[in-house]
């Protein structure tokens, strides 16, 4: 595995991101995305792969097979733990998407674009922002098909472009 960030720029990054959501910088309407956009790539390359990330991932894998394995005979038990994984990331990043899309987006995407994270006080972390961001920094590589190969250029997109900012910004790389 390649990565494009080294781990001090890894975690200068992470830092950034919690400093933007904990300090509250910026309108409520940017700050979410802001800490966000920084945290996915930066959770990626430094989690992914990671013990962490393998934990993170049979953990899940062991959730949904328990639920399979309790119903019994029915034909669904049959379903594929991954595949179910693979969609159940691919819907979270939708969801991400629908938290990051501008209010104004709503008159032609209706409702998807007015989903948001709950808005955090000042001085506060915005958790469920950080769960979601962790999920799919760890685990953005099991999705497939269209949702799968969307959300992986994506993500590459963005963390081509927030791995200068710790160089730019502290001159660390």
């Amino acid at each position: 595995m390649a990565h494009t960030m080294s781990p001090t720029a890894v975690a200068i990054l992470l830092l950034l991101a919690l400093l933007v959501d904990y300090m509250s910088i910026g309108p409520n309407s940017l700050r979410d995305r802001l800490a966000f956009v920084m945290a996915v790539p930066a959770l990626k390359e430094g989690f992914d792969g990671s013990p962490a990330d393998a934990k993170t991932v049979a953990a899940a894998g062991g959730a949904i097979q328990g639920l399979l394995d309790a119903t019994g005979g029915a034909y669904i038990a049959g379903a594929s733990v991954n595949a179910i994984l693979g969609v159940g990331i691919g819907l979270l990043w939708i969801y991400a998407i629908g938290c990051l899309l501008p209010v104004k987006s709503s008159k032609r995407l209706g409702r998807f674009a007015t989903l948001s994270w709950p808005q955090s006080p000042l001085y506060r972390i915005n958790w469920k922002m950080w769960v979601v961001a962790a999920l799919l920094g760890m685990m953005s590589d099991l999705p497939n098909g269209l949702i799968g190969d969307v959300t992986r250029s994506l993500l590459d997109i963005v963390t081509n472009v927030v791995a200068p900012l710790p160089a730019l910004l502290f001159g660390a790389a």
